[in-house]
């Protein structure tokens, strides 16, 4: 690897910190609202325990990806994130802008969907009663059961969750995605550098 994408992707790593991608959903209360709402509400319906007891391990990972995807790329085309050369100022570079704005999101989308993820999997397992689970779900409930349900629950809920980030202003996505101090000082570095 030359020198140079040596720099440019430091230079890329560094944006995506400086943005903190982990505090990105706590800006974005909409969003956060309503993955919290929905993943509340599905963890006790019956058609969810259903589905999470009957598909497959593959079916509930491509959710889960496909999921976080449709969150990153709603919120870029929702709040207008994609930058074109003419839209950026004198030394920005669209691929290091744009790539740290996917990034940034990716990181914020997954730490939340972690997070949820956990929530949803103490909830099961402190409110799903056995017996009731069972009758629906047609399997008695272990850890195994409780993982699947909260996993599935995750992933719909992150599709309602890019829904509830249009309901965010702009202003307050771009202040949660990006640390503007920190883009200027990486855009003045990489003007320096050539």
């Amino acid at each position: 690897m030359t020198p140079e994408r040596t720099g440019r992707l430091r230079l890329l790593a560094g944006m995506v910190i400086a943005n903190r991608p982990w505090r990105l959903v706590l800006g974005m209360r909409s969003a956060l609202a309503a993955v919290m709402a929905t993943s509340a509400y599905l963890v006790i319906t019956s058609t969810i325990w259903q589905l999470a007891s009957s598909l497959s391990l593959t079916k509930l990972i491509v959710t889960m990806v496909a999921a976080v995807i449709m969150m990153v790329v709603w919120i870029i085309g929702a709040h207008h994130l994609w930058r074109r050369r003419d839209e950026l100022g004198e030394g920005w570079d669209p691929f290091l802008w744009n790539a740290s704005t996917v990034l940034t999101l990716l990181l914020g989308v997954v730490t939340m969907a972690v997070a949820v993820l956990a929530f949803n999997i103490v909830v099961t397992v402190f409110f799903l009663e056995p017996p009731v689970y069972s009758s629906d779900a047609a399997t008695w409930p272990g850890f195994v059961d409780h993982m699947r349900l909260a996993w599935l629950a995750t992933g719909f809920a992150t599709v309602a969750g890019a829904v509830g980030s249009g309901l965010d202003s702009d202003a307050a996505v771009e202040a949660a995605a990006y640390d503007g101090e920190q883009r200027r000082e990486a855009s003045r570095e990489e003007s320096s550098a050539r």
